[in-house]
C-alpha cells in the first residue's frame, strides 16, 4: 500500500513537472508592444534567463479582463486605479512601480482651437468639447480612453454626444492615422507618438500638465486564484524589470534620440 502511494505521489510530481512552461504569458498594454520596448525586453529576459516572455498586447482595459480569467501571469498595463482594484479582488499579489512617461495631446499644426496657448488642462478639454473641432477618441477601454474619461470629467464635461467627438474603438496608431485624415485632436502616450511613423502634419500641442502623468505597473497574478499561473517565474520577470538588467534597459531605451519612459530606480 505504501509503495503504491509512493508511486503515485511520484507520478503526480512528474506531471506536475511536465506542466511546468518554460515561458510566462504577459498580458500588455499596446504602447509596450507598439514602441518596441516589450521585444526588447522579451529578448533579452529569454538570452539571461531562458524564460520566454509571451505577450499578449491589448488595450489595458482587455488586459486586465484576460488577467481575471487567468489568461495570464503578469499582468503589464497603465490605469492605476484598476491595477490596484485588480489586486484587492484578490486577482494579483502585490502592484509595482514600473515606469512613467505622460500623455500628450496632438492636432494639426495650424491648431485651430488654439490648445497650444492655453495653460490648464481644463481649458482644453473646455475647447475641444466644441462642435467647432473634431476629438477622436479610442473608445476601447484602453488606458489611453480611461486617461481621456479622467480629463473631461475633470472639466466637468461629457462631449459623447457631440457630432465632433468620433470614436475610433481600435488602438492608438490607428486612432492618430484618423486624426489625421479628419484634421482633428487627439490624446496619446508620448512613448507611442515618439514611435509613430505617420505624423503627416499633426504635432504635439499640449503638454506638461501634471493630470497627463502616466504610470505603469507590474502584477503578477495570483497563484492561490489561478494554480496554473507560472508564479515564480513572473516574479522573476517582475524582479528583473525592476531592479535588473531589464531596468536599464528601460532607461536606454530611444527612439531618434529620445527616451521614451522612465524608471522609479
Amino acid at each position: 500500500m505504501k509503495t503504491g502511494i509512493k508511486a503515485l505521489v511520484l507520478a503526480l510530481l512528474l506531471f506536475s513537472n511536465a506542466l511546468a512552461r518554460d515561458y510566462i504569458i504577459v498580458q500588455s498594454t499596446t504602447s509596450t508592444a507598439n514602441t518596441g520596448l516589450l521585444d526588447v525586453l522579451s529578448k533579452n529576459f529569454l538570452e539571461e534567463t531562458g524564460i520566454e516572455v509571451r505577450a499578449v498586447a491589448v488595450g489595458t482595459g482587455t488586459a486586465i479582463a484576460n488577467a481575471k480569467k487567468g489568461d495570464g501571469d503578469v499582468l503589464m498595463v497603465h490605469a492605476k486605479a484598476d491595477e490596484i482594484k485588480f489586486v484587492e479582488e484578490g486577482y494579483g499579489v502585490e502592484r509595482f512601480d514600473l515606469m512613467y512617461n505622460d500623455f500628450v495631446i496632438v492636432g494639426p499644426q495650424d491648431d485651430p482651437a488654439g490648445i497650444s496657448k492655453l495653460n490648464k488642462i481644463e481649458d482644453v478639454m473646455t475647447v475641444l468639447s466644441s462642435d467647432e473641432y473634431k476629438f477622436i477618441s479610442r473608445d476601447d477601454n484602453s488606458g489611453t480612453h480611461k486617461k481621456e474619461l479622467s480629463l473631461w470629467k475633470l472639466a466637468n464635461l461629457s462631449p459623447e454626444d457631440n457630432a465632433s467627438y468620433i470614436k475610433t474603438g481600435s488602438g492608438m496608431a490607428n486612432t492618430i492615422n484618423v486624426a489625421s485624415e479628419m484634421n482633428a485632436y487627439v490624446l496619446t502616450d508620448r512613448g507611442t507618438w515618439i514611435s509613430f511613423a505617420n505624423k503627416k502634419d499633426l504635432q504635439i500641442l499640449y503638454e506638461g500638465d501634471k493630470a497627463l502623468f502616466n504610470p505603469y505597473g507590474l502584477i503578477a497574478v495570483n497563484p492561490k486564484m489561478f494554480p496554473h499561473v507560472e508564479f515564480e517565474k513572473a516574479n522573476q520577470f517582475i524582479e528583473w524589470l525592476i531592479n535588473g538588467k531589464g531596468n536599464k534597459i528601460i532607461q536606454n531605451f530611444k527612439i531618434d534620440g529620445q527616451q521614451l519612459f522612465f524608471t522609479y530606480n
